[in-house]
């Protein structure tokens, strides 16, 4: 029991060291899409769309009140926007 007790404030200090750790590496803005809030062109990111049709590529509606592929969010998040085809 006592060395039970004398381990305690041991493992604490480990969470803490590690709790802070992991909080530390949320706050610097790198590829975390949970850090990222925009993409530099000013387009729409998929996490802040919700899914509207589950099919083959599956469209997201977006909050500027349009519907883009997957495909469409992926090239806006990396920066390769091409020209689309005309219909």
């Amino acid at each position: 029991m006592r060395d039970t007790l004398s381990r305690l404030p041991r493992l604490c200090l480990v969470v803490f060291i590690f709790t802070t750790l992991a909080g530390c590496s949320l706050s610097y803005p790198t590829n975390n899409p949970f850090t990222v809030t925009a993409n530099a062109n000013g387009k729409p990111n998929v996490w802040e769309c919700a899914i509207v049709q589950m099919s083959s590529p599956p469209r997201y509606g977006c909050p500027d009140g349009k519907t883009y592929t997957a495909f469409q969010l992926r090239d806006f998040r990396l920066g390769t926007e091409t020209p689309e085809a005309s219909k």
